[in-house]
């Protein structure tokens, strides 16, 4: 794609706008109705039922904490969007830290972020918040990384496989 890079930067400064607009609405709130959805009990019986009653603690964390989610999968996204502008970016140094950089670029726009929070009426600023909002980057990284991992080791059998000769 030929505007590839330009693309992306538009996309995350996009998606940063949006968080931005988010952020000033004086009294947003989260739904929290999916989880009186009745299927809803019924997969926490089944999941209880399996062995698995630990998924249905961290769903009831979660939803005791929904705002705080909501911030880490607002930060996810901005952080998958942070590490594919930085991988495709002209510098190497960019290219090569991409993760590190989405990382920082990302915890500061949360910093940022929390800061207009707090002129906003309604609305404060947390640091609980500027944590998830961190962690929802941070888990954007190691996804990537964990999935650069495993095309690299994909890629190593398939050159093994192509050359059986070497060993």
């Amino acid at each position: 794609m030929k505007h590839k890079k330009e693309i992306l930067i538009a996309l995350t400064v996009l998606y940063a706008g949006f968080i931005f607009y988010l952020s000033a609405q004086a009294n947003l709130s989260v739904p929290a109705s999916i989880f009186k959805i009745p299927i809803m009990y019924e997969l926490a019986d089944f999941a209880k039922s399996l062995g698995l009653g630990f998924l249905v603690d961290i769903a009831d964390y979660a939803h005791a904490h929904i705002d705080k989610v909501a911030h880490m999968f607002l930060y996810f996204g901005l952080g998958v969007l942070l590490h594919l502008t930085f991988k495709n970016s002209d510098h190497v140094i960019l290219r090569k830290y991409s993760a590190i950089f989405a990382v920082i670029l990302g915890v500061i726009y949360g910093i940022s972020d929390e800061y207009h929070q707090s002129f906003v009426p309604g609305r404060t600023s947390s640091v609980h918040d500027l944590l998830a909002d961190g962690i929802g980057v941070t888990i954007a990284q190691i996804l990537f990384i964990i999935l650069i991992l495993m095309n690299l080791r994909r890629k190593k059998e398939d050159d093994r496989e192509a050359d059986p000769g070497e060993e």
